[in-house]
């Protein structure tokens, strides 16, 4: 369950104004997206302001330790990433025994296919001053954090709107359950990552492959 969001944390946080001939936000949203899973390391508040609107931002910078490519069936529902490249399959009674299969090519991406993606030299030159070395900065409207409460030192697991750095939702990850809590953004997620993790840990069966996100840690570290 989300807390009861306290804006103090972000309202200390000091403002940065820039005025641009056009915003579109969407020119930076083509393709797929990713998802990954990274610490908050710090984070900035931005207006972006042309002749017709302000729009106003939050960004995170975010130390991310694993990345995977978003990946969606031929109706274009979204479907869990390929995660790597095998998978333990039982072969005995009661999981005793394992062997491995291929999954065929992961979606894992490295760091630079990463900072490759996302990274969008219009939008670094307004966060490159705030964004500490190794992090990679992403961007979501202040609107979307009104129910949720983020900040330095969080571990989160973010996607994004297609291949660059605004985000489609981020959610706060639990470090010894690594349930989700604290969830913002697309419809749903992060009641299916939780879900997920739950059956495991009750025991109960599993939700369809194609009903759940890449939550599982085995999975995350291969």
């Amino acid at each position: 369950m989300s807390r009861i969001y306290q804006d103090e944390k972000l309202q200390s946080v000091s403002v940065c104004t820039h005025h641009v001939d056009k915003w579109e936000a969407d020119e930076f949203q083509s393709g797929n997206g990713v998802i990954l899973e990274g610490s908050i390391t710090s984070m900035s508040r931005h207006v972006i302001a042309d002749k017709s609107r302000k729009e106003r931002y939050c960004v995170f910078h975010v130390q991310v330790n694993r990345a995977h490519r978003r990946q969606y069936d031929s109706s274009g529902k979204e479907i869990e990433p390929n995660f790597s490249e095998t998978r333990k399959v039982s072969t005995g009674y009661l999981h005793s025994s394992y062997k491995v299969q291929d999954k065929g090519q992961t979606d894992r991406l490295t760091m630079s296919q990463l900072s490759d993606l996302v990274n969008k030299p219009t939008l670094q030159m307004l966060t490159s001053k705030h964004c500490p070395q190794g992090a990679l900065s992403f961007w979501i409207e202040e609107a979307a954090l009104e129910t949720v409460e983020l900040t330095a030192g969080d571990e989160v697991r973010v996607k994004t709107k297609g291949d660059g750095p605004f985000i489609y939702s981020i959610a706060k990850i639990d470090a010894v359950s690594a349930t989700v809590s604290n969830y913002a953004g697309g419809e749903g997620v992060g009641a299916s990552w939780t879900d997920k993790v739950m059956a495991v840990k009750d025991g109960s069966k599993a939700l369809p492959q194609n009903q759940v996100e890449g939550v599982d840690e085995d999975e995350w570290d291969d």
